[in-house]
């Protein structure tokens, strides 16, 4: 266990947590042939130790101030993967955060990481794997955080995760945005299908089966058998519900590009909490909710039909003909088969579009509940470019370090971080943002380790006769807020406007500021928040690094040089890895791109062998006490053990450069996803030789 995270929150909260439970769950992820909408494809499904590959992964369920462990293996053979936990705001656990290379170095395949972290706040949240566009893929389920004083615990719950469904592995998409972004405009990826607790129900004769095959590995084509690439009329995800009785349901939008139009035909929605916080209850028939979104909303069953279904629907808000359903079954009635309307839900029904007319109803005399004075406003523009898919923030396109920020900070300390879109907060601040979109459609922003208040929402003066009106933060202030503005984690910013959110920065760490959509946030469409660089925690005992030894400050450490060239060492291997795992999902399984993926290697064991030498080179300077100082004789005993396992190493090198040559003659997906088994387990073992 960690000892350390133990110290920070007996030490902190010790009176909230004497009663802690301790949830723990360990889970492999792992592929698997699914077809949650009839289509058959590759999926990323959890097993819990049930020996069932769960897609969406197992719910997780615990009380306030519980504490929550769950280790993660990495069974993705070419996959490097996080779990970030929506909604929970890590106080004192900024590294459990779950984001790569923000908070974490990614779990690398066959690699294992384990998140410890307190059950708060409470409320209906998720988790999702936050490494690219992953969680398109089927890394996602639901975390509910129970709160013990729930003025709505007597309703019984109905968890309903929702999201689209694509037929394509995610990195596809991106790439063919890539290629072909004139298309992109919330145009393309076009809407295919959608799950909801996945199941869902995709139309077969749409099907192109020679285009599935390509993307199936031999492997999982055989294990498919004589079965159909599409199998027609999957079961809907089915409520099975009382007359007369109220549920209460917990609605999650998990999607990767589209945000719903929710409703229940024939039911009204009352909307109890949004994001986890409750609010004042509000009546609606239909409610849109984005990415990211998640609402709880009472329902009495008050509307029996004669076919005894009711249909639960999602529309896509960009098109009401776009939509995918759940049941909504009365016990007792006859289970109807009929088939979902296919047309959009009535235009008199009333909506909620956003989260303006929700009032909270948990302000107390607890300051950092309330809107403060602030005194610090940003900036966030956001824009996308159409010519390649790259998308901005203050016009700076987000570039990925390969070192996490956190660490950054946590190491070097805050003047070191030079990151574009970094934004260096101190502990306490009360920090207005005005984000600004001047795209023709909506962005949902999620941060991390903090809610905030929507103090207000504006659409700019766009009308072409002249420059756009935005919003000033003096002249404007009397339009926002201050009274009983929403709070939550997640908001829209809507197409051609801006929002205004408000936030104290009492939870030190480095926390993302994010567009939700998967495909703008790979494009780069991220800022980071480093919250009090010198109030950071340390990271918990055997937390995985690319360092063994800590640098806490400058003044500490007289060898600064000396390290630093090992640490460059280290995280240029580590770059060298993650350029190898990212193409292998990228491919089509043709002749001709796997003779450039060998040309590739080629040259990444080339690299790798320099590596070699300059470390051979480094252990000889430090065995003949070059330039030893007083703490470099620690790194002197970890070089040692390098030196040990030097012949190995260089055998290994060996071998699979052979085994190289040889697959590559080789055709198809098997033989390629082989060569990257092979050169997996070679980085692997350099990688763990290697670390300082």
């Amino acid at each position: 266990m960690y000892a350390i995270f133990f110290t920070w929150i007996f030490l902190l909260t010790v009176s909230n947590l004497s009663h802690a439970a301790h949830i723990r769950h360990e889970w492999t992820l792992h592929y698997a042939a699914y077809n949650p909408d009839g289509v058959y494809r590759t999926v990323i499904s959890i097993d819990d130790g049930s020996g069932e590959f769960k897609f969406p992964g197992p719910t997780i369920r615990a009380q306030k101030n519980d504490i929550i462990e769950v280790i993660v293996h990495n069974g993705l053979h070419t996959e490097i993967t996080s779990i970030h936990w929506h909604g929970i705001h890590q106080l004192y656990t900024p590294w459990m955060d779950g984001v790569s290379y923000t908070t974490q170095y990614p779990i690398l395949p066959l690699h294992s990481f384990n998140y410890t972290f307190v059950a708060n706040p409470v409320g209906t949240h998720w988790y999702h794997s936050h490494t690219g566009a992953q969680y398109a893929d089927g890394l996602y389920g639901i975390l509910i955080i129970e709160d013990p004083n729930d003025p709505y615990k007597k309703f019984p719950d109905l968890p309903l995760i929702m999201t689209e469904w694509f037929h394509r592995y995610a990195i596809d998409q991106f790439d063919i945005l890539s290629i072909h972004p004139t298309v992109h405009h919330h145009k393309f990826p076009q809407f295919l299908s959608g799950v909801m607790n996945g199941k869902g129900r995709h139309n077969c004769s749409l099907i192109d089966q020679p285009l599935l095959l390509l993307n199936m590995t031999e492997q999982e084509q055989n294990q498919l058998g004589d079965k159909l690439l599409c199998v027609p009329n999957r079961p809907y995800e089915r409520f099975t519900v009382i007359y007369n009785e109220t549920y209460r349901f917990r609605l999650i939008a998990a999607g990767s590009e589209f945000n719903y139009k929710f409703s229940i035909d024939n039911h009204e929605l009352t909307v109890i909490a949004i994001d986890g916080v409750y609010v004042e209850p509000y009546k609606v028939q239909q409610l849109w909710i984005y990415i990211g979104q998640r609402y709880d909303v009472l329902v009495t069953m008050n509307q029996r039909s004669t076919l005894g279904v009711h249909w639960i629907r999602a529309a896509i808000t960009a098109n009401d003909n776009n939509q995918f359903y759940a049941i909504l079954h009365y016990n007792d009635t006859r289970n109807g088969t009929a088939e979902p309307p296919q047309s959009p839900l009535p235009p008199n029904q009333t909506f909620l579009l956003n989260s303006m007319s929700l009032v909270p109803t948990n302000v107390n005399t607890d300051f950092s509940l309330k809107p403060p004075a602030f005194n610090e406003t940003l900036t966030v523009n956001v824009t996308c470019l159409p010519q390649d898919h790259r998308c901005t923030i203050n016009s700076v396109i987000n570039k990925m370090s390969f070192e996490p920020t956190l660490y950054t900070m946590y190491i070097r300390g805050v003047q070191q971080t030079t990151l574009p879109n970094v934004f260096n907060l101190k502990l306490n601040d009360h920090v207005m943002i005005v984000v600004n979109n001047f795209q023709d459609f909506g962005h949902p922003f999620h941060l991390h380790g903090h809610s905030f208040y929507v103090l207000g929402v504006g659409k700019y003066n766009a009308s072409g006769t002249g420059e756009q009106t935005v919003f000033d933060p003096v002249r404007d202030r009397h339009t926002l807020n201050f009274i009983n503005p929403p709070y939550r984690d997640t908001e829209q910013v809507p197409e051609l406007s801006y929002i205004v959110i408000g936030f104290i920065t009492n939870n030190p760490g480095s926390w993302l500021f994010h567009c939700h959509i998967a495909w703008d946030m790979e494009a780069g469409m991220i800022a980071v928040f480093n919250v009090a660089a010198d109030k950071i925690p340390p990271p918990p005992v055997n937390y995985p690094l690319v360092t063994d030894y800590q640098v806490r400050t400058s003044s500490k450490s007289k060898s600064v040089s000396l390290k630093s060239r090992l640490i460059d060492m280290s995280l240029s291997l580590n770059k060298i890895e993650n350029d190898l795992w990212l193409p292998f999902v990228q491919l089509n399984c043709q002749t001709n791109i796997i003779q450039q993926i060998c040309s590739n290697e080629r040259n990444h064991l080339i690299s790798l062998n320099e590596k070699f030498q300059r470390r051979e080179k480094l252990t000889h300077m430090l065995e003949i006490k070059e330039n030893l100082t007083i703490d470099s004789e620690k790194l002197l005993i970890i070089l040692n053990n390098f030196h040990k396992d030097r012949i190995i190493i260089k055998n290994s090198l060996n071998e699979h450069q052979v085994q190289r040559q040889m697959l590559c003659f080789r055709t198809g997906c098997e033989a390629y996803r082989e060569i990257a088994k092979h050169l997996s387990q070679l980085h692997i073992l350099l990688r763990d030789s290697i670390l300082i």
